[in-house]
């Protein structure tokens, strides 16, 4: 891991954000915070973009994603999530018919599930 810090919500309680080598690679709801690393510009930067969102002054963020944790296919499914723009909602449906694979709408819920960058990704 690159980098970790923490951002603390009042109804969401702590928020972890990590940094691999390409971007931001997770967004986790903790208990409690861990051991925080160095954190680099760009996990700072996402900390800011989260803020503002929680405050309704941003709807799209600017910061890297590192997609290299799980599978092709979640993979695919993540980043058809990633391009759904602010308040708009699509189906498991849909969104297997964006990334080609119509009959794997259950898949792509499962996919959906196991996704590491919550919020900035839906």
């Amino acid at each position: 891991m690159k980098g970790r810090i923490y951002l603390e919500h009042d109804f969401l309680g702590i928020i972890e954000i990590t940094e691999e080598t390409n971007g931001i690679s997770g967004i986790y709801f903790l208990d409690k915070k861990q051991k925080e690393e160095i954190p680099s510009k760009e996990v700072i930067k996402c900390k800011k973009e989260l803020e503002e969102y929680f405050e309704k002054k941003r709807t799209t963020f600017t910061i890297n994603i590192d997609f290299k944790s799980g599978t092709e296919f979640q993979r695919a499914c993540w980043k058809a999530m990633y391009k759904i723009p602010y308040g708009k909602t699509i189906s498991y449906s849909e969104e297997a018919q964006s990334i080609n694979n119509p009959k794997a709408v259950r898949a792509v819920g499962g996919a959906n599930s196991k996704n590491p960058i919550s919020i900035i990704i839906p």
